[in-house]
């Protein structure tokens, strides 16, 4: 899927970066079952994801903790590996 993304879409943003203490962060609040990613275009108009905490109900939790500034790739990749580069078919 990463591979069929990046032919498809050669210039745009391959990987997006939280640390863990996001998401912990996320899930700590009261009524927290899970985490829904969006998509979204920074000031910039750059890619980029927002994070929001999600109730039992499927509800998101707007009011609570949303995360909007990952860490993007490129240009911070890690090493080469098959979800980044074309090493490997994934």
């Amino acid at each position: 899927m990463t591979s069929d993304f990046r032919a498809k879409f050669p210039n745009e943003t391959k990987a997006y970066y939280y640390s863990d203490t996001v998401y912990q962060d996320i899930l700590s609040q009261k009524g927290c079952v899970g985490i829904r990613i969006y998509n979204g275009l920074d000031a910039n108009g750059v890619m980029q994801t927002v994070l929001v905490g999600v109730d039992a109900n499927g509800n998101d939790l707007y009011n609570g903790k949303i995360y909007d500034r990952s860490i993007i790739c490129p240009p911070a990749c890690p090493a080469k590996n098959p979800l980044n580069s074309w090493i490997g078919i994934y």
